[in-house]
């Protein structure tokens, strides 16, 4: 599947009601750190933080459609790995379900969802079902396992307990992406649950921690295919990665402009050189949201699920 562009201009969000820990997540996800503050102080502030990323992407001219978490669940904030959507170079719009690793993750699959992009999206909208995987002991965690360069069809994806082997297998069989898979820790041996908290691929630029992946001959095939598919490269520390450096994502503003999304925490633990390549290729969207990077162990990235372009689509 090769894809029309690398960056939607359209994005999904969803609104939690009842963002919290997720303790079966937390076992694979060393990112999450136990909340200081009462459930519903925490529930508070997500929302507010949420609010405020939503109103930056609408302000830089991204289009956002927002839906409401009417079933209250803690990761409800995370859609990008339970779906993503696809828009083909040949054929119809793609939408792709995740066979998720925690089963109070698999309840956020939902098809009134789906039906919400269902109604601003021109067509047809085919649909790659992976859920049943779960029943086999597999997973993969949507653009959270799977980091894509669209217009090349090649996905990068490091295994974990949410990623398996037979998952990835399944998914290059179905979308025809060329996968790209190694293994990488948190510099204390403990495997990156999601791939998208170590890597980022923008149009024109790749965000990576190789410290990251232990292994050098994985190491040196994760760059040189970077390098391969003409990114240039900002190589980014395990610490780095700790502040959320990699979780950003490129999107599309009207007439064509790049902005590149990502947390106050991300942008400060960006150097000074590495902030000016980062605006070399798109203007930066920072939106403060430390209550859900450090009770939910993602970011902005993690936040957002795209759904492609608005020129043939109709209005959110």
């Amino acid at each position: 599947m090769i894809e029309s562009e690398q960056c939607a201009s359209r994005v999904l969000l969803v609104r939690p009601h009842e963002f919290g820990r997720n303790e079966a997540a937390a076992r694979s996800n060393t990112f999450m750190h136990d909340p200081d503050d009462p459930s519903s102080e925490i529930a508070r502030r997500a929302l507010e933080e949420f609010d405020g990323l939503a109103a930056r992407l609408a302000q830089a001219g991204v289009q956002v459609l927002v839906v409401e978490d009417d079933l209250h669940l803690p990761d409800s904030v995370f859609p990008n790995n339970w779906v993503s959507f696809h828009e083909p170079v040949a054929g119809v719009p793609v939408v792709i379900t995740y066979p998720m690793a925690t089963p109070a993750r698999r309840l956020e699959r939902r098809e009134t969802i789906i039906d919400r992009v269902r109604e601003i999206t021109p067509g047809h909208l085919e649909r790659i079902a992976l859920g049943d995987l779960e029943q086999e002991g597999e997973f993969l965690e949507g653009t959270g396992s799977l980091v894509l360069d669209r217009r090349r069809g090649v996905a990068f994806a490091c295994r974990s307990v949410r990623t398996t082997a037979r998952a990835l297998q399944v998914w290059a069989e179905a979308t025809g992406y060329e996968v790209v898979a190694f293994d990488a820790d948190d510099g204390r041996g403990v495997p990156i649950y999601h791939t998208n908290v170590m890597l980022a691929i923008g149009a024109r630029f790749a965000v990576v921690c190789s410290e990251s992946i232990p292994d050098a001959a994985q190491r040196s095939m994760v760059l040189d295919r970077l390098r391969d598919l003409d990114k240039v490269v900002v190589d980014i520390s395990i610490t780095q990665m700790g502040g959320m450096c990699a979780n950003i994502l490129e999107l599309r503003a009207p007439g064509g402009g790049s902005v590149l999304a990502m947390s106050e925490r991300a942008w400060r633990s960006f150097t000074t050189s590495q902030q000016s390549m980062l605006m070399s290729f798109a203007t930066p969207v920072v939106a403060p949201i430390p209550t859900i990077e450090h009770v939910g162990g993602g970011s902005v990235r993690c936040m957002i699920a795209e759904i492609g372009h608005g020129s043939t689509a109709r209005a959110l």
